[in-house]
Parts: structure tokens; sequence; C-alpha cells
């Protein structure tokens, strides 16, 4: 079986929307041992549609297609890889990050599917989260505007709902294989933060990392939302941000904030 298989050399990031994931890969691409594309969707997709196999179909693989359970995990897993791994194909040592955010909320299954696949959390206040995502303008099939960017309630219930799916995860997993990162963290101490993140990853820091406005890069779909500030240098102004949503902060988002280290007046 090969190591793709398995998920060695795959690292994924998940977070709530809004919360820096597409500031990471700004930084992690100019890594050069890293490859950190945009979001393409597929690990949840992929995840979800093998325990939906494993769940459904029980026996059946065996049974009808003399495929055993670990046969049908190394099929799925090496089609994910197979998909979204062919920048670091042939590159031995090399690092394939893939920064969709919703990787959160498969993040217990993707540990299952690819058992040496590493995974980072993204966490930010989810007061600065819930009033950037009041600020977008995304609408559902029918054409209304989902209920976490049309009102403050939904919008910090939805990070903390996020936020508890991922911490979930960290407790799910064996040791070692999720990191938690604040995004307060990575824009007040960045060389620190990103040193971190490498160590975990099995790197070395590159100075090139923080020079990242000199380095082009393609952002496509909702990345573009947050542009200029992308091409930008790393600035706190986005941080704080969200104290008109403090009315609307739930015992619950109280508390998943001061869990996260956040302070609440």
């Amino acid at each position: 079986m090969s190591e793709a298989a398995n998920g060695t050399g795959f690292v994924f990031l998940g977070g709530c929307p809004r919360s820096g994931l597409t500031v990471m890969r700004r930084l992690l691409a100019g890594h050069s041992r890293i490859h950190c594309g945009p979001d393409t969707g597929l690990p949840v997709a992929i995840a979800m549609q093998w325990e939906n196999f494993a769940t459904q179909l029980g026996d059946l693989h065996r049974e009808d297609f003399g495929l055993e359970a670990e046969e049908v995990r190394a099929n799925m897993a090496g089609l994910l890889t197979g998909l979204i791994g062919e920048a670091v194909r042939d590159r031995p040592g090399d690092l394939l990050v893939e920064k969709t955010s919703l990787n959160v909320l498969a993040f217990e299954r993707l540990g299952r599917l690819l058992p040496q696949a590493r995974f980072v959390h993204i966490v930010r206040d989810g007061r600065d989260v819930a009033a950037s995502l009041l600020q977008r303008d995304w609408h559902g099939p029918d054409g209304r505007p989902f209920a976490h960017v049309s009102d403050p309630g939904a919008a910090l219930k939805y990070w903390c709902d996020l936020t508890g799916i991922g911490l979930q995860a960290e407790t799910a997993l064996a040791p070692g294989r999720v990191l938690r990162l604040r995004y307060e963290d990575v824009v007040k101490k960045p060389k620190r933060s990103v040193t971190a993140l490498l160590r975990f990853l099995g790197l070395n820091y590159e100075p090139a990392m923080l020079d990242y406005t000199r380095q082009p890069i393609e952002l496509i779909g909702l990345e573009r939302d947050s542009l200029p500030l992308l091409d930008a240098p790393l600035t706190t102004a986005r941080i704080g941000g969200g104290r008109a949503v403090n009315a609307a902060v739930s015992a619950a988002v109280g508390d998943r904030l001061r869990a996260l280290g956040y302070r609440v007046d």
C-alpha cells in the first residue's frame, strides 16, 4: 500500500469560514517544501462518501465484490490523495496542504480514512468571525441569504458549532495529529506561530514565508472576498472588530470564547 493511501505528506487545514485560512495559505505557500493551493471541497465530500459506504453497505463490498473494509478504505484514500496530490507527486518529503475551511466538519473521518494525515484547526475570536460573516453576500439555491450571514445570533452559533466540531476532533484523534492555531497569534507574532506550525509538520522555518507580498498567488472563488488584504502585510487591524455583535453573544458562545482563550466582558 502506498504512503499516499495512508495520508503521509497530507495536511488538512480547517475552521469556521472567515477565520484566516487563506492568510495561512499565503504564508504556507512561501515554503519551498509546501504546496498549499486553493479550496477544493474534495476532502469533506470523499470522506463522507466513504463513511456512507461503510455504514449503508456494510458487508456488501466483501460479499459481492470481494473487497474487505480495509481495501475500500485504501481505495477511497487513494482517490482523494490522487485528486489533490498532483503538485507533490514525485517530490518526496514535500507536503500537500488542503485548506478548505469546512474540512473541520470531517477531521475525524479524514483521520480514519488517512491514518497518517495531520490536521490544523484554525480558530479566531467568534465575534470577529461573526462580524466578517455579516459582511458576506452568500445565498442559498433559493436566492435567500444564509442565516449565518444575515443574523448576528446565527453567525455566532455557526462559529460555535464549527469550533465545537473541531475541538471534538482534537480529542478524538491521536495525540500529535491536530494542532490548534489562533488567527490572532498568527498576525501578532507571525514568526513564532509559523515556526510552531512548521515544527508540528516536521519542517524548518524559511524567512520567505513572511515576505509573501513579493510572491504572486492566484486567488479563486471565495478567497477573493478578502482582497486586497491578502496581498498586504499581516495586520492586527482586523482584531476586535466584532464588538458590534456583543449583544448577541449567548451563554454557550461566551463559554466557547473563554475556552479558546478569548476575553468576554
